[in-house]
């Protein structure tokens, strides 16, 4: 017996070692050649992650961009203004009055649409020529109302695609029949590296901020002539383009200008209308200053799998791409027409956006190749990412973007973990009052529960919201519970003349079916709450049941375990003649003298 409650010590405290070791580290890299990486990490207390409501974040909404996209391309360039006339004339004349022109370059048209139909298409063909001249090229893409299989890849392609982004517990459900709505934690303000031709002033930089009106920035020197730009809201695109002429113009010459983070760095890698392409790029020369681009009919639905890794022979980061059969074909003979030449390369757009125009160094024939680049893991994980995102089953249109500030704050988080460390105190205070040397042992219990539950939190990993706390909370009450049942139980038997360690053993045997139906119960109700929460996008109900659900296995584990387990320790230390460290009451053994009734005596 003694031997199963050593065995029982040396787990219980290494699971406590492990735990607070994964609590110590703020971030946690575990790299074991032939098994997974481990990466966990955030910027709550003790490294855990915080959810949007603690931390800020990302809020967007998409909607199934549903439609025809008409793109015709000319041999010289394209008046955009007469294109856009002649469109609109033809389709308010057949009734269609949403209609979007652009020009993806100086010689290709987009016109955008509802549905039209096979008619009316040759038709605005033949008015564009009438127009604009013979077409090179004519292409048409239709993309109907998606049904609920398409709107739930979407959903799930979108979610693994955020959790690449690396973006903690992001929320991404249906809202009606068309519509996406993705919350990214963490995903507000933008960070800058700016690194200049020659050393900068630091108070030139934080002047110009100022003049910018930008507030609560802050800037961090990286060398004499680098320097980091923290802002807390997230930069569009015009404001980056308008940051970094600024620097120029009042700083210095810029050598290198990079803008991280943000919303626009969440819909870069989430992809708007998710379109990629690949085009041939004809350049005239090798430096491919001037270039002209030729649609090859290659797109992201071509594409099978896009994913990072290293070089086996160099070491360095590549991402791998793989076409499917009519790819391959198309892919193949582009490498096998370009291999070599320098002044051509393949152009990668997504959104009409460059990603990369790599140059062709073998003639690619089962349509698996590399891309190559000097990236570094961040980079090429990225790249990879952007790939994937061509291959949405339904075309997607930002409709609506807004970054969220915390509800609480770190002002109010620590405010709310102190109050919880203050509420968790007394009910420890109570428990040594009351109970004594079991209260200790109940203290020493709610410790391990604690420090325990928090360890997993960090490394499943959990991401902290309001309803994640909510439910740990209150699993502590239910650890707490489940030890004044055992205690209660242990005093009726020392009543009766059970020695200290008897009483322990009857006391946990019959406080046990108790603990075990509520437990079970509360355990059936948080999966019906999870089952429920999955199904009607509840996230708030899937946070608070995961919590709940995490905190009642450990404090079943605690009370029956390690409570049971300290106890018998302190009965065969010697502490078991001392039932009065036992007891809040000054018990008096019932006694029995043989022919009368067993009767229980009082004590002063």
């Amino acid at each position: 017996m003694r031997g199963r409650s050593i065995r029982l010590t040396i787990l219980i405290l290494a699971i406590m070692g492990l735990s607070i070791a994964s609590l110590a580290f703020s971030e946690i890299n575990i790299d074991i050649p032939g098994f997974p990486e481990v990466r966990r990490g955030g910027t709550g207390p003790l490294g855990l992650k915080l959810g949007l409501d603690l931390r800020g974040g990302a809020h967007l909404v998409y909607q199934a961009d549903v439609g025809t996209k008409l793109r015709a391309a000319f041999p010289e360039t394209i008046d955009l203004i007469s294109a856009d006339e002649t469109v609109n004339e033809y389709l308010a004349d057949a009734g269609i009055t949403d209609v979007e022109t652009r020009l993806v370059n100086p010689t290709m048209l987009e016109v955008k649409t509802p549905l039209l139909d096979d008619p009316t298409r040759q038709e605005l063909r033949a008015e564009l020529e009438d127009s604009l001249g013979v077409m090179e090229q004519f292409r048409v893409i239709d993309t109907p109302p998606p049904d609920a299989d398409d709107m739930e890849g979407v959903i799930s392609i979108i979610s693994r695609r955020v959790n690449l982004f690396g973006t903690e517990e992001p929320i991404v459900q249906q809202f009606g029949d068309d519509r996406i709505i993705v919350q990214l934690p963490g995903a507000g303000g933008s960070v800058t590296e700016v690194e200049f031709a020659e050393p900068a002033d630091l108070q030139d930089i934080t002047g110009l901020l100022r003049d910018m009106e930008f507030i609560d920035y802050t800037v961090t020197p990286m060398g004499d002539r680098g320097y980091r730009i923290r802002i807390p809201v997230s930069l569009d695109r015009a404001q980056r383009n308008d940051l970094e002429n600024a620097l120029a113009i009042e700083i210095g010459v810029i050598e290198s200008y990079r803008t991280t983070g943000g919303i626009e760095a969440a819909k870069s890698l989430i992809g708007e209308t998710a379109l990629l392409e690949f085009r041939e790029r004809a350049c005239t020369d090798a430096t491919c200053v001037q270039f002209t681009d030729a649609d090859l009919g290659l797109t992201g639905d071509d594409l099978v799998d896009a994913y990072a890794s290293t070089a086996q022979q160099t070491g360095e980061w590549t991402v791998n791409i793989q076409f499917n059969d009519r790819g391959a074909e198309i892919f193949g003979e582009l490498t096998r027409r370009i291999v070599g030449d320098p002044t051509k390369r393949i152009a990668v757009f997504l959104d009409d956006e460059l990603l990369i125009a790599p140059v062709a160094r073998a003639w690619i024939r089962d349509g698996r190749s590399q891309i190559t680049g000097s990236f570094d893991r961040d980079e090429a994980r990225t790249l990879s990412i952007q790939l994937e995102s061509g291959r949405l089953p339904v075309p997607l249109e930002l409709i609506q973007e807004r970054e969220v500030d915390a509800l609480l704050g770190s002002e109010s988080l620590e405010k709310s973990l102190m109050a919880g460390l203050i509420g968790l105190g007394l009910v420890m205070v109570f428990m040594l009052a009351y109970y004594r040397m079991a209260g200790l042992v109940a203290t020493a219990a709610l410790v391990f529960y604690s420090i325990v539950v928090l360890a997993i939190f960090k490394m499943i990993p959990v991401t902290l919201t309001l309803p994640h706390i909510g439910g740990f909370i209150l699993s502590i009450g239910l650890a707490v519970d489940a030890n004044i049942l055992i205690f209660e139980r242990m005093k009726e038997e020392i009543r009766v003349g059970r020695t200290l360690a008897s009483s322990m053993e009857v006391g946990f045997n019959r406080a046990w079916p108790a603990i075990r139906d509520g437990n079970v119960s509360t355990l059936i109700t948080c999966g019906v709450l999870l089952w429920f929460g999955s199904r009607l996008g509840g996230g708030l109900i899937n946070g608070f049941a995961l919590s709940l659900l995490i905190g009642v296995l450990v404090s079943m584990f605690t009370a029956v375990v390690l409570s049971r387990n300290v106890l018998q320790l302190m009965a065969w230390a010697g502490l078991s003649r001392r039932i009065s460290l036992f007891s809040p009451e000054k018990l008096q053994r019932q006694t029995t003298t043989p022919g009368r009734p067993q009767a229980a005596q009082g004590g002063r």
